[in-house]
C-alpha cells in the first residue's frame, strides 16, 4: 500500500480553554495505564457527500468540550497541560488500494500506513499530540478512511467510542443536535497519588515478533455456540456474545500454551476489563472520560480432558466478572475505591511474580463503543478495525459491522499464531 501525506497540521479548539481548566491531573487509574495509543479505523465507501473540510471544522467545534485533548501531557508531573497546544490532523492519499480489498485484511500490522501515529510509548516527549487523526482517500475508485488515536494514559477505549460519536454528529448536517457532553470527573473521584515512577505493571516496548489477527464470529456461529454452552452450565440468563467468543478464544489460547510445553497443561490468569460507568451505586455519568475500568482476574487450571469441555471455561469467567460488579458497585463505598480498584491488579500481578501461575490472557471488550455508528453525513462505516496495539495474549472484541456477531483480535507471537489458527473451535467457528 502507497500511502502520501498530503498535509499535516494541528487543529485547536475554536474558543480558548478557560485558565481555571490549565491543568488536568491524571486521575488513579490514569497513572497507572500502560503508555500507548488507543486507536480505531474506520472505512467508508465512495460517496459524493464526503467534504473533508467539514471534518476540520466540527473538531475545531467540538475540542472545546474535549479540551483535555487538545493539551499535552507533563510526564513527570502526572499532570496534562490544556494550554490549546492541538490535535494533530493529518490528510493523506492512498493510490492503487481498493476498499475491499482494505477490509479483507485480517492483519492489523498491514493497516498501519493508515494510522496517524505510533501506538507503543505515547507519553514519552511533552511534545506529542495526545489525539491524533489521519484521513486518507483512496484513490483512484474512491472511499474514505478515517483513524482517531488517543493517548491511552487520559482515554480509554469506552472515552475514544464518545469523542468519535461527537465528531461525527458535530460533522453531520442531516443529524439532528444530540447532547454528547463529556465529563472528566474521574479524578476528583480517584485522585492520583504522584508514583515515583511509571506504575503501569505493562511494558510496551516495539516488539515486530507480535502478530494481531482478527478472526470474525458471525451470527450463525453465535447462534451454533449459544444452543451448545447454553446446556450444562451455571448460568441462568442468555449467554452473551462476548462470553461465547471469549470461551472459544481462552480454550484456544489454553491449547497453544500446552502445545509450546510438550502437552503440559500449566495454571493461567484470564483477565477481562470491565467498564465502571454503569455500574457504581449512583452510575457515573454515561460519557465520562478517563480511564474508567476495573480488571476482573481469575487463576484458571484445565487439565487436557477437560479442554474439550467450553461449559467450564464459561462459568469460570462469568464468575469472576460476576464478583468484579459486584465490587464495583461498592466503589464509593466509604474507603473502598482503591481497594476495589487495586486488589485485583495487586492479586494478579502477585500471582504471576510468584509462579503461582504461569501466563496470563486478557480480554477487553470494546462491542458497545458504537463505532458503527459513527455517521459524518456520508453513511455509516462498512469497516471497523483496531489500531495496532501488541500485548501478547491480549485479546479486543469488536462489533461486526452487522451487529449480530463479535470480531475477536488476538496478538499473538508469530510462531504461536500458527498453532492457535489450528485449534479445532477457531477453525469451526470462525472466518
Amino acid at each position: 500500500m502507497k500511502v502520501k501525506v498530503v498535509s499535516s497540521k494541528l487543529i485547536k479548539p475554536c474558543t480558548p480553554t478557560p485558565p481555571y481548566l490549565n491543568k488536568y491531573k491524571l486521575s488513579f487509574v490514569d497513572e497507572r495505564v500502560p503508555p500507548i495509543n488507543v486507536g480505531v479505523v474506520l472505512f467508508y465507501p465512495t460517496s459524493s457527500n464526503i467534504r473533508k473540510h467539514r471534518l476540520e471544522e466540527s473538531l475545531a467545534k467540538i475540542l472545546p468540550e474535549f479540551y483535555i485533548l487538545a493539551g499535552r501531557y507533563i510526564k513527570n508531573d502526572y499532570v496534562v497541560d490544556c494550554g490549546d497546544h492541538g490535535v494533530e490532523f493529518i490528510e493523506a492519499e492512498a493510490v492503487e488500494v481498493e476498499l475491499v480489498n482494505l477490509l479483507e485484511i485480517k492483519e492489523a500490522g498491514l493497516l498501519n500506513d493508515l494510522l496517524p501515529s505510533k501506538f507503543y510509548q505515547a507519553d514519552e516527549s511533552s511534545e506529542d499530540p495526545l489525539l491524533s487523526i489521519q484521513v486518507t482517500e483512496l484513490k483512484p475508485r474512491g472511499g474514505l478512511v478515517i483513524s482517531v488515536s488517543v493517548c491511552h494514559r487520559i482515554f480509554d477505549a469506552s472515552s475514544l467510542g464518545t469523542f468519535v460519536a461527537a465528531w461525527s454528529n458535530a460533522t453531520n448536517d442531516n443529524n439532528h443536535p444530540i447532547g454528547i457532553r463529556p465529563s472528566f470527573e474521574s479524578p476528583s473521584l480517584f485522585p492520583g497519588t504522584n508514583p515515583d515512577q511509571d506504575s503501569s505493571p505493562v511494558r510496551t516496548t516495539y516488539d515486530p515478533n507480535i502478530v494481531v489477527k482478527r478472526f470474525s464470529f458471525d451470527k450463525d456461529a453465535i447462534a451454533i455456540l449459544r444452543s451448545k454452552l447454553s446446556q450444562g452450565t451455571k448460568q441462568s440468563t442468555r449467554i452473551s456474545r462476548v462470553r461465547l467468543v471469549c470461551t472459544v478464544v481462552a480454550k484456544a489460547l489454553i491449547g497453544v500454551d500446552r502445545a509450546k510445553h510438550g502437552g503440559e497443561s500449566r495454571s493461567c490468569l484470564m483477565s477481562q476489563a470491565v467498564n465502571m460507568r454503569s455500574r457504581t451505586i449512583p452510575p457515573l455519568q454515561k460519557h465520562s472520560c478517563g480511564n474508567l475500568i476495573l480488571l476482573s482476574p481469575t487463576p484458571c487450571f484445565i487439565s487436557p480432558a477437560e479442554t474439550t469441555n467450553n461449559r467450564q471455561l464459561v462459568d469460570i469467567l462469568s464468575d469472576a466478572l460476576d464478583k468484579t460488579i459486584t465490587d464495583c458497585a461498592e466503589m464509593f463505598s466509604p474507603g473502598r475505591w482503591r481497594s476495589v480498584m487495586m486488589g485485583p491488579v495487586e492479586d494478579m500481578y502477585g500471582k504471576l511474580m510468584s509462579g503461582e501461575v504461569s501466563y496470563s490472557i486478557m480480554f477487553s471488550d470494546w462491542s458497545k463503543f458504537g463505532f458503527y455508528e459513527a455517521d459524518f453525513g456520508w453513511g455509516k462505516p462498512v469497516g471497523a478495525r483496531i489500531g495496532t496495539m501488541t500485548l501478547e495474549n491480549s485479546v479486543i472484541l469488536m462489533d461486526n459491522k452487522e451487529g449480530d456477531g463479535i470480531d475477536a483480535w488476538v496478538q499473538l507471537s508469530r510462531d504461536d499464531m500458527p498453532l492457535f489458527e489450528q485449534d479445532h473451535g477457531i477453525k469451526l467457528y470462525t472466518t
